[in-house]
């Protein structure tokens, strides 16, 4: 079993954030929560709110949307084309994908992709709030524990050393660096 993170990693970009801009200058409408986005932005940047909680307040709007569904396929057409093609030309069925990104942006690709396991940051798109722990750092080896704890990976590949724990759970790391994966030294 390989594993990938997602944003930067096989895809060419950050998928949530990809969908946030999508929202915003597809339904102009967005556009006046603007100062809103400004404070949560700046108040990220400042280390005053969380990842998880920063989530919830850009994506808040969610809940409006009765045809989500509809809306994801729309976006994944003309987004899936950035997933790199060195990642689809070594992909395999048994590949896991272990992301930040919320659920709901994420799911509609893995299914395009064929990808069958993934562990991402559970978004409840009724109430608008990420459910657990936003899927990042330490926490990617909690989750991937939890649902494989017999697994050994072959492989994990990420952009960010953010993902350094995941890396010493593998037999061997890779950094994607300029959209091209380099086999690293990762100490026990």
């Amino acid at each position: 079993m390989n594993g990938y993170d997602f944003d930067k990693t096989i895809y060419d970009g950050d998928s949530s954030t990809d969908f946030f801009v999508y929202m915003v200058f597809s339904r102009v409408y967005l556009l006046l929560f603007f100062p809103w986005f400004l404070v949560v932005f700046t108040l990220y940047g400042l280390k005053i709110l969380s990842k998880k909680k920063t989530k919830q307040c850009l994506f808040f709007f969610i809940p409006w949307y009765r045809n989500l569904d509809a809306i994801m396929e729309k976006f994944w057409d003309k987004k899936i084309s950035k997933v790199f093609d060195w990642y689809k030309a070594q992909q395999k069925e048994d590949d896991i994908i272990i992301s930040a990104s919320l659920s709901f942006v994420l799911e509609p690709a893995m299914k395009r992709l064929g990808i069958k396991n993934y562990l991402c940051t559970n978004f409840d798109t009724k109430t608008g709030k990420v459910i657990g722990e936003n899927c990042y750092g330490k926490q990617k080896v909690v989750k991937f524990v939890a649902k494989f704890p017999d697994e050994k990976l072959k492989s994990f590949y990420s952009d960010s050393m953010s993902d350094f724990p995941m890396m010493r759970l593998s037999e061997k790391a890779y950094l994607v660096k300029n959209k091209v994966p380099v086999e690293i030294d990762v100490p026990n």
